[in-house]
């Protein structure tokens, strides 16, 4: 496939415009250059920028209308704070390209030539979405540890797939919204939820793929994903908590509203799986000083009674003890296997 047919970019317009890049922005001054930097050196040309400025206090909003001076497929867009789905959303409605990506402005892309590789892909398929891959770096953009793709995933390239192949062996879940390029028909009018202020991409992830789409994957580490001190991940609220324990329903919600029904069993698993994981959130040193106030805000025991009842619903699974017990034994039984990891890797050590 020629891509250079899809090259119609002129300097004073956008004739016919394929991608928006949707970039929310929100205090963070020290990266939007490179950020928007990455995307203009694309061999792809064809594409407009949105630079949503979601209320920032620092510099970012004026940054935004002297980088949008210099071209003119950058448009800026000022509004006030509404958190990073409110901004996404912002950005969905504005987008005049036939597909959207997302890309976080304290983030870049590393491959000039993704953009041309994604519309390659999707075009030639006619696929509604394509994910890529990230690499992890640090606050300077130094790469860190990141996992090599793995045979299985590489397989993967040539094929079409079903939202079922999509969640369980792509996505397997890692869900980051900026991985992926939607066709923007197929988003239609599924938008984030801008009461979700932690984990925003698993909530739309479960909500878009239960429609049963053509989806591709492209084995491409593009993405520098920025690992930064005093992030939302890294940062104890107990909010995060409620926002990952809430997803416990939205899963199982999704499970019986799913056009492929091999989702509705791999839903379910994560329904229940969901609470296993956030309980060893809760469980870690991060938070573990508070549980009892957590335990008495977010209704653990009731949660945990609830949880258990699904299990039932997915009896070919096998699920961890923790499933079964009151979550504060849940969280002692973390805490045990954790101090018994600590202690074993001390003794290899020291023999």
């Amino acid at each position: 496939m020629d891509i250079s047919n899809f090259v119609v970019f002129k300097k004073k317009e956008v004739l016919n415009t394929v991608v928006s890049i949707i970039i929310p922005i929100y205090n963070v001054e020290t990266y939007l250059n490179e950020c928007v930097n990455s995307v203009l050196i694309q061999t792809f040309k064809d594409f407009e920028i949105l630079l949503i400025d979601d209320g920032s206090k620092d510099s970012s909003g004026k940054l935004c209308d002297e980088i949008a001076s210099t071209d003119s497929r950058i448009r800026v867009y000022h509004k006030p704070n509404g958190g990073l789905s409110s901004a996404r959303n912002y950005g969905i409605d504005k987008a005049s390209g036939k597909y959207i990506i997302f890309l976080d402005a304290d983030d870049y892309w590393v491959d000039k030539y993704i953009l041309s590789l994604l519309i390659e892909k999707s075009e030639s398929k006619n696929l509604d979405v394509v994910r890529g891959e990230l690499v992890n770096v640090d606050a300077k953009g130094k790469q860190l540890y990141t996992p090599d793709l793995s045979e299985e995933s590489l397989k993967l390239k040539n094929q079409i797939l079903g939202s079922y192949e999509m969640m369980k062996f792509v996505i397997n879940g890692r869900f980051f919204s900026w991985l992926f390029m939607f066709r923007k028909s197929a988003i239609g009018c599924l938008r984030f939820d801008e009461n979700r202020k932690f984990q925003e991409d698993i909530d739309f992830a479960i909500k878009f793929f239960s429609k049963n789409y053509r989806c591709g994957y492209l084995p491409i580490q593009f993405y520098a994903y920025r690992q930064r001190k005093n992030s939302i991940m890294s940062t104890p609220r107990i909010s995060n908590l409620a926002n990952s324990f809430a997803l416990c329903d939205i899963f199982h919600e999704y499970a019986y509203k799913v056009e492929d029904k091999r989702l509705t069993s791999y839903y379910l698993y994560n329904a229940i799986m969901m609470y296993y994981w956030t309980l060893e959130t809760v469980a870690s040193d991060l938070y573990i000083s508070q549980y009892e106030n957590i335990e008495q805000e977010l209704s653990l025991s009731s949660l945990q009674k609830k949880v258990y009842r699904w299990v039932k619903e997915a009896s070919e699974f096998h699920f961890p003890v923790h499933l079964y017990v009151n979550p504060c034994v849940g969280v002692y039984f973390f805490r045990i296997r954790w101090w018994g990891g600590r202690i074993f890797r001390r003794f290899k050590i020291i023999r």
